[in-house]
Parts: C-alpha cells; structure tokens; sequence
C-alpha cells in the first residue's frame, strides 16, 4: 500500500510550505507564507539483473559454438590437405611407372616390343584416369 502511495507522489508535484517557522508539505500550493515548488524525479528503472546473465550465457555459448565450428574447419582443411599431398604422391608415382615402362619399352627386342608398349599405353591410361591435370 505504502510503495502504490510513494509511486503515485513521484508522478506529482510536491509543494513545501514554510508558514510561521513550520514547513509542512503537500499535494496543493499553500494559502499563505512561503512557497516553494519541489519537482519530485521519477524512480530509477529496475534492472533486470537475469537479463544480463541471460544475455551474458548467450554470448557465451555463441562463441562456444563458434570456436568449435572454427575447429571443425580447421580440421576438415588439414584432412583436405594431407588428402591433396596423398594424391599428388600417387600421381608422382604412376608418372614414374609410366616413365619406366616407356624406357621399357625402347629397350625391348622384337619379341618383347608389343608387351612392352601396352604396358605404356596402360600405364599412361592409368595416370589419365587418376590424375586429370
């Protein structure tokens, strides 16, 4: 009851009254002595104190979040890297097979000559069909 009374006197204008030494206050301008207007501030708003750690719990987890994807990337991106040197090792050894099989292939007598050359022709079939650059 006290804080609806005190809520409804800070919307108001107070009036101070100082008659015959005795200062008294009220809702009205006094009759006679000495006035005196009193602009009474409005209550301070109340903090919501739960919506800060609210919001501060939020912002945590989205970082959370946010670290742990950058993570995930990080590693997707090494997978990705080791996964482009495995493949480039392969390729560097089919170029070498194929390499050979042509020096093979010069060196082969009359009877060996047709083996020799598919075996070129597949090793570079090969090196086609796993390396497309």
């Amino acid at each position: 009851m006290l804080c609806a009374a005190a809520g409804a006197a800070s919307a108001q204008t107070v009036y101070k009254c100082v008659q015959n030494g005795q200062t008294s206050y009220s809702e009205t301008p006094c009759t006679a002595g000495q006035l005196q207007i009193i602009d009474v501030p409005p209550a301070p708003p109340v903090l919501d104190k739960g919506a800060a750690t609210r919001q501060q719990r939020v912002a945590s987890q989205l970082e959370s979040m946010r670290k742990q994807r950058e993570a995930r990337e990080d590693q997707a991106r090494a997978r990705g890297a080791q996964q482009g040197a495995a493949h480039e090792k392969r390729c560097a050894q089919l170029r070498l097979e194929q390499q050979w099989a042509a020096q093979d292939a010069v060196g082969a007598g009359d009877k060996n000559r047709d083996a020799a050359q598919t075996r070129v022709r597949r090793a570079g079939e090969k090196l086609a069909i796993e390396c497309l650059h």
